[in-house]
């Protein structure tokens, strides 16, 4: 499916999903409120601003997927809840963890909306106060606090947690990113959200500059797994989004325009390391 995708994608294709019995109003439920703009890396006091250089004697390669190396989790879905911030975040965790530890583990995005009381639930949060709140508490296992989409009124953590050591931002720029991805690990990442991005469902997805200044609708977290190039030449990010398995392309991700910062996708990329 990858490699089909790979020699035939042209553009993005659009049509019906998972999302398209819901509501506008629905829909923006599940995106940050536009007030997050940029507002992560000015108020950021755990994230930090010094990432460490891969040791890499080769070019990285034209194409690159932490998919096929089996340190990335299954795509899974918030639901009619701004909690995208605490999905990439724990996949984030989940990658990082896989990559260091050999090991995969299914963890709780739960853990972040009952006990992260920084961060705001269902009303959004942002990655640097929940990357310090998994550093120093660490993520439940999901089988023992499962995903309900809101926030319960109390935090219940049995068993163990996953914590990570640190959590950096990294030069806003393509040749970064591509560097920390292939060097370390997958990328955190936050986008705006233009309307079309709703009914994706394959190719590159190139939203226009006009669309991601005069028609976002909200703010989103992501996670970017690796990048190509289509045949066409279009470069593309491989990105990991939280809105179930049956949007977009290969099951829940969408391959984003690389290199020309569409939506913002590479102001604040965030790489960690557990």
């Amino acid at each position: 499916m990858l490699l089909l995708f790979r020699r035939n994608a042209h553009g993005a294709q659009y049509g019906e999903n998972e999302l398209s019995d819901w509501t506008d109003e629905e829909f923006k439920k599940t995106l940050l409120p536009l007030s997050f703009y940029k507002r992560l890396h000015e108020e950021a006091t755990f994230i930090r601003r010094d990432p460490p250089r891969p040791e890499r004697a080769m070019p990285a390669p034209d194409f690159f997927d932490w998919r096929a190396r089996n340190v990335v989790s299954p795509v899974k879905a918030q639901g009619k809840c701004g909690s995208c911030w605490a999905f990439a975040a724990t996949a984030t965790v989940e990658a990082a963890w896989a990559i260091a530890h050999k090991e995969m583990r299914n963890l709780s995005e739960q853990t972040l909306l009952d006990c992260d009381l920084a961060d705001n639930a269902c009303d959004g949060g942002d990655e640097d106060k929940a990357f310090r709140y998994i550093h120093r508490r660490g993520l439940a296992y999901a089988v023992d606090l499962p995903y309900v989409a809101h926030r319960q009124n109390t935090c219940s953590i049995t068993g163990n947690t996953t914590k990570i050591q640190v959590a950096y931002f990294l030069h806003p720029d393509e040749q970064s990113m591509i560097d920390w991805l292939v060097g370390f690990g997958p990328v955190n990442i936050g986008i705006a959200v233009t309307p079309d991005m709703r009914p994706y469902k394959g190719g590159v997805f190139t939203p226009s500059a006009e669309d991601c200044k005069n028609k976002v609708i909200g703010l989103h977290s992501l996670l970017i797994v690796g990048y190509g190039t289509s045949d066409s030449g279009e470069k593309y990010w491989i990105v990991k989004n939280s809105w179930g398995n049956t949007w977009g392309v290969e099951h829940g991700y969408v391959y984003f325009a690389r290199g020309i910062n569409a939506c913002g996708i590479e102001d604040e990329p965030i790489g960690i390391l557990a």
